[in-house]
């Protein structure tokens, strides 16, 4: 129950509220969490009583407010639990328990420990890339390659793109070529021509070839009409092009389509900063836009993406 407290705590951006609940718990090893504290209701079981979720979920509440470094430990923490499991498991056994497990129970928990695994190293590499640390972020993808190769063309765009943020245009270009090599293989048509069109945005993007990039983009966006990042990208081109006025009209159409899920932070950042371009009353529509977030998003939301000072 705390567990899924937690969870919609976080659902809600109500981190900070999250963040407070969850320090009564520790570090998660505190001796009334383990069934063997419990006896009187759990004569016969031992080990933790936290479930895998709220571990996880441990682990990267401390990104959402902003300590990076603690969340990035917890997840290295969690990461060599999962492998300390596997290794028991491997060997016909689970943490807590001396009989050893059937050939089918063994398959079952170490399936079910690899996917928990994955979804740690997800993490990590999320995490990461938050701390701008890409490098590391692209080592990890690549360790993913090899255990999901039902993802790899999209593991490799991903990579392609960070290699794009770090400034290497010959190895992103070599990442997206691999990533359309797989694409036709192993998705539907209409799923690798989207991929296709946003990489090659991207690579115009940092071309500075706006154009083309709008070009691109708009390709994605006619198989993918509900894309929010799509439009945003595309008025992105449109104001470097220099057609500050459309560039506003085209984001102010992607904010108030479809809320909540059109209201991103990133899209109301590039609209209040043009609206500081555009003219001496900025202030007054950046708070025109506070009752519709009000309606829409969590309490957690970043209102410093609207550029009120």
């Amino acid at each position: 129950m705390w567990g899924a407290r937690l969870a919609l705590l976080v659902v809600m951006q109500q981190f900070r509220e999250a963040e407070v609940e969850m320090e009564a718990f520790g570090e998660l090893v505190n001796p009334d969490l383990f069934y063997q504290y419990h006896t009187h209701n759990y004569p016969d079981k031992t080990g933790s009583m936290v479930p895998f979720s709220m571990r996880l979920l441990h682990a990267q509440l401390p990104v959402l407010t902003g300590n990076h470094q603690l969340s990035l430990d917890r997840l290295c923490q969690l990461q060599h639990t999962c492998h300390q499991v596997l290794s028991e498991v491997r060997r016909g056994y689970l943490p807590f328990v001396t009989e050893p497990l059937t050939p089918e129970d063994q398959q079952v928990a170490e399936t079910l420990w690899m996917e928990r695994l994955t979804r740690v190293k997800f993490c990590l590499a999320n995490t990461l890339v938050a701390m701008q640390d890409y490098l590391l972020a692209v080592e990890v993808y690549e360790g993913l390659l090899e255990e999901l190769p039902g993802l790899r063309s999209q593991l490799l765009s991903v990579m392609g793109r960070l290699h794009l943020t770090l400034g290497d245009l010959p190895s992103a270009q070599t990442l997206f070529s691999l990533a359309e090599d797989r694409d036709e293989k192993e998705e539907g048509e209409e799923e690798r021509m989207v991929r296709t069109h946003i990489n090659q945005g991207l690579v115009n993007v940092f071309l500075c070839h706006w154009q083309l990039a709008k070009d691109s983009f708009e390709s994605a966006l006619q198989l993918e009409p509900t894309n929010t990042t799509l439009k945003n990208n595309i008025a992105v081109c449109t104001f470097y092009q220099g057609y500050l006025k459309e560039c506003i009209r085209e984001l102010e159409g992607v904010v108030r389509w479809s809320p909540p899920s059109s209201l991103q932070p990133a899209l109301l950042t590039n609209l209040t900063a043009t609206y500081d371009l555009e003219s001496s009353s900025a202030h007054s529509k950046k708070l025109s836009f506070l009752p519709l977030l009000g309606q829409h998003v969590g309490e957690g939301f970043p209102l410093s993406s609207l550029g009120l000072r």
